[in-house]
């Protein structure tokens, strides 16, 4: 029962929705048209103003469409994550990293994000994470929505702290209505096209396949939290206490709405660096995941990274590599493939790259490509599935928790849960505050 849990599955539809993104227009140069003639209207005479009766006239005149037209959101959205990725990618990580005595984890991770839970903090942070988008200038956002925000993370911590302390038989369902409830404050403070809890779609932004235990994302689907959550994210940033770079994601949000994907929760399993041992153990195939080590090259004209990728034994196919690391030189040593980046061009790769709970990187043989999924957005997705496997079907579940079926499929849901528990809050601080907390 159940052996679906484990399958590696991945199937891709070309979507024949409308766009989200129209990368043709240029929405900038309408802007600044807009300004221009408001600029000239500002400083006509009375009679020259009789001759257009009113500035939309005026407008009309010099065949400048209007800002508000529908058509033309694709076009302003795209302007919109465009703005905000250029200065994503062109700023050193504002976080501040802390090292948490694993003595102290549980206490001090909550202490964090109840330390978040707060107006000012919120407003602060905005202005961190959100570097274009936001309608207060001043303050990022209002205190009426700051407080929104802030109910939203402390709903979110309840229920984490419910579904830690609870059963097995019903965790899924606390962990993913808590992964919800953060993800709104996530979305606020990231998402360049969402900047009010009130303009949220109210959808899953997802689907779940109860016949086959599957997942559908992207495409055609009604956009929801989990399109928000991925679409937070426009400039994925990598950084450690000796490096900061982000990755430039705008190539992956318009494959994100250009195609729908089907994915098994045995593939999401197989991305996460914690269920890497354990993935292989069970499944009896590969992890897609990889240690990854990024070091200074010796290149005296410019600042070069190495990408070291894999363990000795392992490493990405050449594929996998030429994908993620277009045109960059590729060589191999002691087992490792190595790739060297000039730091100039680190936002330029397509690596899908996430940081364990002790601070390591991990290089993700990514099964969605081009789409590069953040981390907290595989883990989104994970639980969801597994939240409709506990509420659809309780028997199957019970049984696979009380180990009367496959051992194998028991043991990687309970070491999920387990290894996940100690990274929930991580990736939610990471996700939304000014901290970039690991473990020791």
């Amino acid at each position: 029962m159940l052996e679906e849990i484990a399958l590696d599955r991945i199937d891709t539809t070309t979507a024949s929705n409308q766009a989200t993104f129209d990368t043709e227009y240029d929405y900038e140069a309408l802007q600044r048209a807009h300004r221009e003639a408001d600029n000239k209207w500002a400083n006509f005479k009375a009679d020259e103003r009789q001759t257009f009766k009113d500035i939309v006239k005026y407008k009309e005149s010099l065949k400048l469409k209007d800002l508000k037209d529908p058509n033309l959101v694709p076009a302003k959205n795209y302007n919109l994550i465009s703005k905000e990725t250029t200065e994503r990618c062109n700023q050193y990580d504002p976080r501040s990293h802390i090292v948490i005595d694993p003595l102290d984890f549980d206490a001090s991770t909550i202490e964090l994000v109840e330390s978040i839970e707060n107006v000012k903090e919120i407003q602060s942070t905005y202005k961190i994470r959100k570097l274009c988008s936001g309608r207060d200038k001043k303050s990022g956002i209002n205190e009426n929505e700051a407080s929104r925000i802030k109910n939203c993370l402390t709903q979110g911590r309840e229920l984490f702290v419910a579904g830690r302390d609870g059963s097995l038989m019903v965790k899924p369902l606390n962990l993913f209505y808590s992964m919800t409830a953060y993800s709104y404050g996530i979305i606020i403070l990231n998402n360049p096209l969402r900047f009010r809890k009130d303009m949220l779609p109210g959808s899953h932004g997802m689907s779940y396949l109860p016949q086959d235990i599957v997942s559908q994302f992207g495409g055609d689907l009604p956009q929801g939290t989990f399109s928000d959550l991925v679409g937070s994210f426009p400039a994925q940033p990598i950084t450690s206490a000796n490096l900061s770079f982000s990755i430039d994601c705008r190539d992956s949000l318009i494959n994100y709405h250009n195609t729908r994907f089907t994915t098994a929760l045995g593939t999401l399993l197989s991305m996460i660096p914690e269920m890497s041992e354990y993935y292989e153990l069970t499944t009896r195939r590969q992890s897609r995941c990889y240690p990854l080590e990024i070091v200074n090259a010796s290149n005296p004209r410019t600042v070069t990274w190495e990408f070291q990728i894999g363990d000795g034994n392992r490493k990405p196919s050449k594929t996998e590599l030429d994908k993620s690391f277009p045109g960059f030189p590729q060589s191999e040593s002691h087992g490792k493939a190595i790739v060297t980046v000039p730091a100039s061009s680190a936002s330029d790769i397509r690596a899908t790259i996430y940081t364990d709970i002790r601070g390591k990187f991990w290089f993700i043989e990514n099964p969605f490509f081009p789409v590069i999924l953040p981390e907290i957005a595989t883990q989104f997705l994970i639980l969801s599935t597994f939240s409709n496997i506990m509420r659809y079907r309780p028997d199957e579940w019970g049984n696979v928790l009380s180990n009367d079926v496959s051992s194998d499929i028991s043991l990687i849901t309970r070491h999920y849960f387990s290894s996940l528990q100690k990274k929930f809050l991580i990736l939610i601080l990471r996700s939304l505050s000014r901290y970039f907390p690991t473990s020791a």
